[in-house]
């Protein structure tokens, strides 16, 4: 009897389509999955900016609306003025002087202040500068800086600054209003002779200037200079030729001593001061 033929079939060969077919529908599935996952996120991420733009939209609609609501409000109006830094002059003045008015806005000042720098500047030779500050909603603060006081000028009505920058102060002070160890200009009737001798003594080294009381405009030539120490001696000199001078002076002091007239015009000596110049120049 015929042997049967046997056929021998590969279990893997038999089923390599089948299990083809759900590794290529795996594989589907899981891009499927990620293609959606992503659409997923995209969306989300979209959503958030969206809403984060609109948050930004709203916001800052709001605040330029409580600005704009500020500004025409009579918050925003200046409801009070301070002047700071300014004690020889009467704040209601500068106040007036500024320009400012009630119905002003205070931001305006804050954001600009050159128009009010240049009325103040106009009237008052000692402001230098004036910076603007808002206080208390509706308050605004002058803060005033002058220039320094170098010395003082006698008038009828008082005593006056003498200023770094060369002018003379607006107001006339009080002999208890003024500082009393910066020295006296007294007896100048020409303003010519007065701006030359406080440029001069502006120009003179710190150390010497402390020793000086008072400078006398009493001279006899025009380019001299007088000036009354606060040891009770006198310097004379002349303008052109005094700064050059003025290292011999301690010298001389200690070789002179008290209540001298020590000229530094021609040449540089000393010799005591008679009792009628003692007079003239207050020294007792």
């Amino acid at each position: 009897m015929p042997k049967k033929r046997v056929t021998k079939i590969d279990p893997r060969k038999e089923l390599s389509p089948y299990l083809n077919h759900q590794e290529n529908q795996n594989r589907n599935h899981k891009k499927k999955s990620k293609v959606s996952a992503s659409l997923s996120k995209l969306k989300s991420y979209r959503r958030k900016s969206l809403f984060k733009n609109l948050g930004i939209i709203v916001g800052t609609s709001l605040i330029a609306v409580l600005i704009l609501g500020y500004y025409v409000s009579p918050l925003a109006n200046v409801n009070n003025v301070q002047v700071v830094g300014a004690d020889d002059l009467s704040s209601k003045k500068v106040v007036s002087s500024s320009g400012i008015k009630a119905s002003d806005k205070l931001i305006d000042y804050r954001l600009n202040s050159k128009k009010l720098n240049s009325n103040l500047e106009q009237k008052y030779p000692e402001i230098q500068h004036v910076s603007v500050e808002i206080s208390h909603i509706n308050r605004l603060v002058l803060n005033v800086k002058e220039y320094p006081t170098i010395a003082y000028i006698k008038v009828k009505d008082g005593y006056r600054k003498l200023l770094s920058n060369g002018k003379i102060g607006s107001n006339a002070l009080a002999w208890s209003k003024i500082d009393q160890g910066k020295p006296l200009f007294i007896g100048y009737s020409k303003k010519t002779s007065l701006i030359d001798d406080l440029e001069l003594f502006n120009s003179l080294p710190a150390s010497f200037r402390n020793q000086v009381k008072l400078l006398s405009g009493s001279a006899i030539r025009k380019s001299q200079i007088i000036l009354v120490m606060k040891d009770g001696n006198v310097v004379i000199g002349d303008i052109s030729t005094f700064k050059q001078k003025i290292k011999y002076y301690n010298a001389i002091k200690k070789k002179a001593g008290k209540n001298s007239l020590i000229d530094l015009e021609v040449g540089a000596f000393s010799r005591p001061l008679t009792k009628s110049e003692m007079k003239a120049y207050g020294i007792s």
